[in-house]
């Protein structure tokens, strides 16, 4: 392996290593790090990486424990929402008919959840509308809203959808219907026809809040709604806690893939503790029929509950995650546990079979040369190409816009890199009509395109990722908090390390380096053989498991495999508990490596 050498700014010398990236050391503040230390009583670990946050040292605690009480803000600060929230109160006081139209994903089905599960606690039982990936698409449509209007309603509150769809907007009025759109796609224009516009992403809102996703929104808007009640006194029965709902609020935060910060790190620091309390009976079911017998981490949320929830909106019927986290019938979550494990695991080979196809059509039209990736393929399942997507922006570090044929259209998702705003490129495409439709936010997008404008489209999109001034090449930069020995690897240390939980975009997991490790018995594992186990030691002697994700078909996966007897391993990787038949035990999650010869 040829590796470029400067000491003075590379970590160990490798500016390219086996996944391609270049290891730089963090740089902490050590004159901040050591009164951080002194002062709420943390290791030199966790302090280094907290004088790198630009936090006021007088609010890191605040930080380490975020509540809602410091960080939710006034909610009239957003576009509409105290005109929303009138408009629901008057609805519940004169018991109208209600009805919530969401996305199929996790964002849209626990912002549905919210309103449904608040609503039941006034007799008020909304009627809601998911349409359908396949046959509607994203977003209201005619047809939803036909069979809406056959319901009665008085008032419709779309949720993590609608901000874009201005003929459908003129519609719901044209049927005499007040609608409100709590959303956080982009939007650059008017909207006339709406009694309430929530949205921190458009150009009328001056809040600062545009990092939430809708869940997040939606709680504000019960929140207001909810100390509106209060104040009125008009309700005979006791109200709910609705911080018992931050389960969802944290669940659609982290699936969604918003920056953990400010408010987002409450919602989802807070959100754990109610998860733990397991009062969610379709989420508690979730985890016994599927064995997670422990507390959930942010983790859990991204990579455990979210992939089985979004099942049905991918494959399947896209209410079924809806009628999960509102049941309040252990028989019945059951059955659609059942039925979203069985679509989650027909999800993972179509999204095997789409990625493998689609790494092919980038390596064959040589497309890596490109700034951005495009790629399309008539055949492939529009409701895995979100993933595929995400994975593809994961290996190469480049936005990436996946696309299939639906009926006459090409339809599909796009995934970007920080400093790119995939959702803003969207809103351009559009404008310049080389799109049909399309939405969005800075980190993902969908759209849909004619094919006769799928290679200016392309250029449009390679120009655009091209010419953006906020686009480098750090995102190739791989940071390394700490040098580890394996010795070092303790209970103490993880519980120092998961103070500054929870991670995620914004907060990213502190990363170590092991060191000139030796590989024992490395194997392929999972259904698809294409994780990575195996355990490691170093001249410490003690022994420590490692796992590897998608390893099987990366350089460095196959350099473990055919060198690990001759020789050594560096690895980055960050560091978790996890208990198995009550035994507790380390394990190191590689995010990259070297061999050990080419350590300088």
């Amino acid at each position: 392996m040829n590796l470029k050498f400067k000491k003075e700014k590379f970590f160990f010398g490798i500016s390219n290593s086996l996944l391609n990236n270049s290891w730089i050391k963090s740089n902490p503040n050590t004159r901040l790090s050591l009164h951080i230390s002194q002062k709420y009583s943390l290791n030199s670990i966790v302090s280094n990486i907290l004088s790198l946050k630009a936090i006021d040292i007088n609010k890191i605690k605040i930080f380490l424990e975020p509540s809602l009480d410091c960080y939710l803000p006034d909610p009239t600060i957003f576009n509409d929402l105290k005109k929303g929230v009138d408009r629901v109160f008057t609805a519940i006081k004169n018991k109208e008919k209600i009805a919530i139209l969401g996305d199929y994903d996790v964002d849209g089905l626990s912002s549905i959840a919210l309103l449904k599960k608040y609503f039941n606690y006034f007799d008020i039982d909304a009627y809601s509308y998911i349409p359908d990936r396949l046959t509607e698409g994203y977003g209201p449509n005619f047809k939803a809203i036909d069979k809406l209007k056959s319901k009665k309603i008085s008032l419709l509150i779309m949720v993590d959808c609608g901000t874009n769809a201005h003929e459908i907007i003129s519609y719901v009025k044209k049927n005499k219907i007040d609608l409100i759109i709590i959303d956080h796609h982009k939007s650059n224009e008017k909207h006339n026809d709406i009694l309430a516009f929530i949205n921190p992403n458009s150009i009328f809102d001056s809040s600062g809040y545009n990092f939430l996703c809708s869940a997040g929104l939606t709680f504000i808007f019960i929140n207001y709604l909810h100390k509106l009640i209060k104040l009125n006194d008009f309700f005979s029965k006791r109200l709910p806690d609705i911080n018992m709902f931050l389960d969802l609020v944290a669940l659609a935060t982290v699936c969604d893939v918003v920056p953990l910060i400010d408010l987002n790190r409450a919602f989802v620091f807070q959100g754990l503790k109610v998860f733990s309390k397991r009062q969610n009976i379709g989420l508690k079911i979730l985890s016994d029929e599927n064995q997670l017998n422990k507390k959930p981490d942010e983790e859990d949320l991204g990579f455990f509950f979210g992939p089985r929830i979004n099942a049905g909106g991918r494959i399947g019927k896209s209410n079924i995650g809806e009628k999960l986290l509102i049941s309040k019938d252990e028989s019945e979550a059951e059955l659609l546990v059942k039925q979203l494990n069985t679509l989650n695991y027909q999800r993972k080979l179509i999204e095997e079979k789409v990625y493998d196809e689609s790494i092919k059509q980038i390596t064959i039209k040589r497309k890596l040369k490109n700034h951005s990736l495009f790629i399309f393929n008539p055949s492939w399942h529009e409701g895995v190409l979100g993933i595929v997507a995400s994975r593809i922006k994961e290996k190469f570090k480049k936005p990436v816009i996946i696309l299939t044929k639906n009926n006459n259209l090409y339809k599909g998702s796009g995934r970007s890199i920080l400093g790119v705003d995939i959702g803003l490129f969207i809103l351009q495409a559009k404008k310049k009509k080389i799109i049909e439709n399309g939405g969005g936010h800075q980190m993902a997008a969908g759209l849909s395109i004619k094919e006769n404008n799928l290679k200016i489209f392309e250029d449009f999109f390679e120009n655009f990722v091209e010419s953006n001034k906020n686009f480098t090449r750090d995102d190739k930069n791989l940071i390394i908090d700490e040098t580890l020995s394996l010795n070092a690897i303790n209970e103490s240390l993880i519980e120092n390390i998961n103070k500054i939980a929870p991670y995620g975009l914004g907060n990213p997991k502190p990363k170590f380096l092991f060191h000139n490790v030796k590989i024992i018995k490395p194997k392929l594992v999972g259904e698809t053989k294409k994780h990575m186990s195996f355990f490691i030691t170093d001249e410490t002697n003690k022994i420590v498991k490692a796992i590897f994700f998608r390893a099987a078909d990366t350089t460095l996966g196959k350099k473990i495999l055919t060198n690990y007897k001759k020789n050594l391993f560096s690895f980055v990787g960050f560091l978790k508990k996890s208990i198995w038949k009550n035994k507790i035990y380390f394990e190191i999650f590689i995010e990259d490596g070297v061999l050990g010869k080419d350590i300088i």
